[in-house]
């Protein structure tokens, strides 16, 4: 049977996440992971605690970016927001939790809105989290605190970042529309019925909205960055806590660093459904290459959290979706 390009580039993805993941555990020290996991344990709820508030955040950046006039309650936002991560965890990144957002909030939200928001909010978040890693690898190259053999490494982290910095700058500054005035010209120059399909159509009227909401409201962008930020300072929390709580203290400083590289890692690995072996080998790279002991520790407990997260949003899928009648308290 022939397969289809998306599914040969899953196959392919799959086979590399299992290829990086084992070969990663074979080069652990696993006896010693094992110390460092049950001394973990103890200390479980505390770690977990800042990606507690990094899910809330995330939400709450997802919240700011709907109209006041059908905005959903921040409970219903949260719930389908971990829903959808929680489906799409176990898919290619995207591919299933930004369409199931949108599908969660039917018979609440227009799916125009929904999905307006949504593009909106990753928007923002992503070019902030580019941002932030492009700072903090320029950063790292200048200091004293990386190896030689790993300055090459962020130095094209910080490179790659502010590239795509850029190009997203210059695409985002543009007046006017990007995506309906390139439709309506292939439509009258062609006259292909798709370009004037009903699908068309609904992704012109989210992109109009995505910029309306983006360039009316500069108070909403701000909080947008100020979340992103305090997002990314959570997970570089979240290392040094994991540390901490293995008797291997390290500063803050060194816990972003690791979070840089992580986080860019992960885009490279975003193909990979749960980000399997990509997440486990950039987590001990980065930390060997530090010299210091615990990334195997690292990677076991952001994989366990990640699976923790993934379990309560399927947990928490709305069941009253499409067919719900928005009741009292569910706008505001």
């Amino acid at each position: 049977m022939r397969r289809s390009v998306p599914q040969l580039i899953s196959l392919v993805a799959i086979i590399a996440g299992v290829t990086l993941f084992v070969y990663t555990m074979l080069g652990l020290d696993r006896d010693e992971t094992v110390r460092q996991a049950g001394e973990l344990g103890l200390a479980f709820p505390l770690v977990l605690l800042p990606s507690v508030g990094w899910h809330l955040l995330r939400a709450a950046g997802w919240w700011v970016c709907f109209p006041p006039d059908v905005r959903p309650s921040f409970w219903r936002v949260f719930r389908v927001r971990l829903a959808a991560d929680g489906v799409g965890y176990f898919t290619i990144r995207g591919v299933a939790s930004e369409p199931l957002r949108v599908v969660l909030l039917m018979g609440r939200v227009p799916p125009v809105v929904s999905a307006a928001a949504s593009v909106l909010e990753r928007t923002a978040m992503g070019i902030m989290s580019v941002v932030g890693v492009g700072l903090f690898a320029a950063v790292a190259v200048s200091s004293d605190t990386l190896p030689s053999a790993w300055q090459g490494v962020f130095r094209g982290i910080a490179f790659t970042a502010l590239v795509v910095l850029v190009f997203s700058l210059l695409f985002l500054m543009r007046t006017g529309r990007y995506f309906g005035p390139l439709i309506e010209k292939i439509h009258g120059r062609t006259g292909w019925h798709w370009a004037s399909g009903r699908t068309v159509h609904a992704i012109s009227a989210v992109e109009d909205l995505f910029l309306k909401l983006a360039r009316t409201d500069p108070r909403r962008i701000e909080l947008l960055v100020a979340l992103s930020v305090s997002c990314y300072l959570l997970m570089a929390l979240e290392v040094y806590l994991v540390f901490w709580a293995i008797d291997q203290p390290i500063s803050l400083w060194i816990g972003t660093i690791v979070e840089t590289f992580t986080r860019s890692a992960s885009v490279a690995g975003g193909a990979i459904p749960g980000n399997l072996g990509a997440l486990e080998a950039s987590n001990v790279a980065v930390v060997e290459a530090l010299g210091l002991v615990g990334g195997g520790t690292l990677a076991l407990f952001r994989r366990v959290r990640s699976l923790i997260f993934a379990t309560i949003g399927l947990a928490l899928y709305p069941r009253d979706t499409v067919a719900a009648v928005p009741a009292a308290g569910e706008t505001a």
